[in-house]
């Protein structure tokens, strides 16, 4: 007898969700969304506005094995620099190439640098930190960039060149652009007490 009323409360209970799950998955669709009520909900964006984030949105096909790479690099690297703290330089670029740079994403334009030990066996090209672009820089814009050194662990004299890298392609000194260059002596910065 017990088990029969076992029966019973679990059929019942099966049955009350089973209604519970049919009469929800039959509730009536949302309200479609009107060309009255759209507008209500965009109100405030102007149709420039949508075009600027659409035109951002879109990316530039570029062939950049024949692209146009170009840059003008303003600056200049200081003659001492920090072993153990992280060393801003501060330059100017400029875009002369035929693209458009773009700071993020794949096949960003980043700045960085190389160097090589002159009284010391320390050299590195390729694997050094990057600073990315405050924006992305169409032919002809400039910014203020503030590189960033902090790879250099080792003290000595090195020379350092900043370079502009088209990400997964190419430095821009490997197409004859010029870098920055300086003679800097690298040491600790930390005051011993």
């Amino acid at each position: 007898m017990r088990n029969s009323k076992y029966k019973v409360m679990s059929c019942t209970v099966i049955i009350v969700l089973m209604i519970f799950i049919f009469a929800s998955s039959c509730s009536p669709a949302a309200p479609a969304i009107t060309e009255e009520s759209q507008d209500e909900q965009t109100s405030g964006i102007t149709d420039e506005e949508i075009k600027e984030a659409i035109a951002e949105e879109e990316i530039e096909a570029v062939d950049y094995e024949n692209a146009e790479a170009g840059a003008e690099l303003k600056g200049y690297i200081p003659s001492y620099l920090c072993t153990d703290t992280d060393n801003y330089v501060s330059i100017e670029v400029t875009n002369t190439s035929d693209f458009t740079w773009r700071a993020e994403g794949s096949n960003s334009v980043r700045l960085s640098y190389h160097y090589f030990g002159q009284d010391v066996d320390y050299v590195e090209y390729d694997s050094n930190v990057r600073t990315l672009l405050p924006e992305n820089l169409e032919p002809g814009e400039t910014a203020a960039v503030d590189v960033l050194i902090n790879d250099i662990e080792n003290p000595g004299k090195y020379v350092v060149q900043i370079d502009l890298v088209l990400e997964g392609y190419y430095w821009f000194s490997s197409k004859d652009i010029p870098v920055i260059e300086g003679k800097v002596y690298f040491n600790s910065c930390m005051s011993e007490r």
